[in-house]
């Protein structure tokens, strides 16, 4: 297996000034500081997803007797937008998702997602649109700690690569790139945890967003507050 081909500087990634429960259940996320999504439990389980201060869309999530997320189902408001969709999983015998369907509402043809396993580990991911392959992922690992997704286009050479970067067991950096590490820079992100490894603050830096100002960076920062 690759080792990892770039050398990160890894910020500073805890933040002490906010500190939830161990192991809390997400509550809102705040994207560039307005309200992104709110997530409502049930028997300990998400139930249901709000999106936007208004509500302009939700996601109504049901689970199979094991307890295992079978199905989610996507409405917008107002319903004459036609953006419905449900989500529907299955699982193999060891409890791995292997298929995810996607159904939409209008006439768009229906998107399956393929996942592979070796040692369960998710190796490779497919997805199709009708029955067309239009993108393919690979994940690597170093022992059980994903490191590497290459992601490819089957009629395309190049590919683009993500590399995922630890602390302490957390994911606090990511870097995506196309072609050779320093030569095809797409977006970074850093994460940021409190002292009980609660994610906290996600930034996420995007430059081809700034490319009309002429800016070398473009920040997009999400927020997370816990029950």
């Amino acid at each position: 297996m690759d080792n990892n081909s770039v050398i990160p500087v890894i910020h500073d990634y805890r933040i002490d000034d906010v500190l939830y429960e161990k192991d809390s259940k997400l509550k809102y996320v705040y994207r560039q500081g307005r309200l992104y999504a709110e997530y409502i439990y049930e028997s300990n389980r998400i139930s249901r997803i709000n999106y936007g201060v208004d509500i302009y869309a939700y996601e109504i999530c049901q689970y199979d007797t094991k307890g295992a997320l079978e199905k989610i189902s996507s409405y917008y408001q107002p319903p004459a937008l036609g953006l419905g969709h449900t989500n529907i999983y299955s699982y193999d015998v060891k409890g791995n998702k292997v298929k995810e369907q996607i159904d939409f509402t209008d006439n768009r043809e229906t998107v399956v997602n393929l996942y592979q396993y070796n040692g369960g580990k998710l190796t490779k991911k497919e997805h199709y649109e009708g029955k067309q392959l239009t993108f393919y992922e690979v994940y690597k690992y170093k022992g059980d700690i994903l490191v590497k997704k290459n992601f490819y286009v089957p009629s395309e050479k190049d590919f683009v690569t993500t590399e995922y970067f630890y602390e302490t067991g957390l994911l606090v950096y990511s870097i995506t790139y196309s072609g050779n590490p320093g030569s095809g820079f797409g977006r970074d992100e850093r994460n940021y945890y409190d002292r009980n490894d609660n994610l906290i603050k996600r930034v996420e830096n995007i430059p081809g967003l700034s490319s009309y100002s002429g800016a070398t960076a473009f920040y997009i920062t999400e927020k997370y507050e816990y029950e």
